[in-house]
């Protein structure tokens, strides 16, 4: 664990999510349904640091595709230790992997994964609302 209190989500935690996830920009704005849902999902991996933010992804073969993550408050850590202990679990599921896409508008996003070990493998041009192409990243897990 990184340290934080990441914890497994639960149905418990999805209003919590869902109020976080609406507070953000760039997150994919779930329903409260749909994530109740992801709490009890066998494929998923659902992280959450009660109150300050949450990690979504899902385990796809050797594959755990990042979904949605975010933080109550930008550059103190919490995204890191979510995305750190994500890794861990699809490691322990037996992914090789992370693959996510974000908004080339996103410059905080885009350092932020790369600073993780991202790379850019690929790209969607027009892929969201505003027009902003969305940039396909992996991470090789150990």
């Amino acid at each position: 664990m990184s340290g934080l209190a990441v914890r497994p989500a639960s149905a418990a935690d999805a209003e919590a999510v869902f109020a976080l996830a609406k507070s953000r920009p760039f997150t994919a704005k779930w329903s409260l349904a749909a994530l109740t849902e992801e709490a009890a999902r066998p494929d998923s991996i659902f992280l959450v640091i009660p109150g300050k933010g949450y990690a979504l992804a899902r385990v796809v073969e050797e594959d755990c595709r990042l979904l949605d993550i975010a933080a109550a408050t930008d550059g103190t850590g919490l995204g890191r230790a979510l995305l750190s202990d994500l890794s861990r679990a699809a490691t322990a599921r037996g992914c090789t992997r992370i693959s996510l896409e974000v908004s080339a508008n996103n410059a905080r996003a885009l350092f932020f994964y790369s600073r993780a070990g991202a790379e850019a493998v690929g790209r969607r041009p027009k892929f969201y609302y505003d027009g902003a192409d969305a940039v396909l990243m992996d991470m090789k897990l150990p």
